[in-house]
């Protein structure tokens, strides 16, 4: 009985209709390549050209939001334990929060992969970052965009859309990644590598509308653009 009613509780807190997981696109961007504006387009081009659910969603922010109240923690005190790289004071730090709102490594990663991945079933979502090429790998319905460009044309980008100095952007840039990967650290042990990925992008010499016209693309191949099916379950 402590079993079920545990796996109802879950099931209530994120409730999936009975049909198969998906479609889910996530995106994972080296810093400076624009990876949410290039998924707000993308989930524009979906909900005007493709009618196979209601509307489709762009996540990343919301996830640590989500996360922030699953957890009952404030969003800034979550991202800033997730940026923090050194893990042997990981727990050093959520206990300086305070005790009444202490949570521990593994109830926040488990919470964050429990998010992620209730978004990556639900389907008809964009994750920008937030590992979910990663947490999502599993799911059929998925297709998994890595978007590149060298570093120059990328400090470049940030220094003109920031009106900072290059210098200012390239560390900018560096930090950003280095939390970047802290945060892949949090939540999975598996290194980053380019095979994780269904289509890896440069997008230095492609035009915003070429890279969703690329990725449309694949998406069609892999079948994500067709019509959601339920799962019949037989006992």
């Amino acid at each position: 009985m402590i079993y079920l009613n545990k796996r109802l509780h879950e099931n209530k807190m994120y409730p999936q209709e009975n049909r198969e997981p998906g479609p889910v696109i996530t995106i994972s961007r080296e810093v400076g390549c624009g990876g949410v504006k290039l998924a707000k387009m993308l989930a524009e081009e979906l909900n005007h050209n493709f009618a196979i659910c209601k509307s489709w969603r762009v996540l990343s922010k919301e996830i640590f939001q989500e996360s922030a109240k699953e957890l009952n923690m404030e969003m800034s005190k979550l991202n800033k334990i997730l940026k923090e790289s050194d893990r042997n004071t990981f727990d050093e730090i959520l206990a300086a929060f305070g005790d009444k709102h202490y949570k521990s490594e593994r109830i926040i990663r488990k919470t964050v992969i429990d998010v992620i991945s209730s978004f990556g079933k639900d389907g008809c979502c964009i994750i920008v970052g937030r590992a979910s090429h990663i947490i999502c790998r599993d799911i059929e319905k998925s297709l998994h965009i890595r978007l590149t460009a060298p570093i120059k044309w990328r400090t470049e980008q940030i220094a003109q859309s920031h009106q900072i100095t290059m210098k200012e952007a390239l560390e900018f840039i560096e930090k950003t990644e280095k939390e970047r990967e802290a945060f892949r650290k949090h939540i999975s042990e598996q290194a980053h590598h380019d095979n994780m990925f269904d289509l890896i992008l440069n997008i230095e010499k492609l035009a915003p509308e070429q890279v969703i016209q690329i990725i449309l693309h694949v998406a069609k191949v892999k079948g994500l653009l067709e019509k959601r099916s339920s799962k019949i379950e037989v006992f």
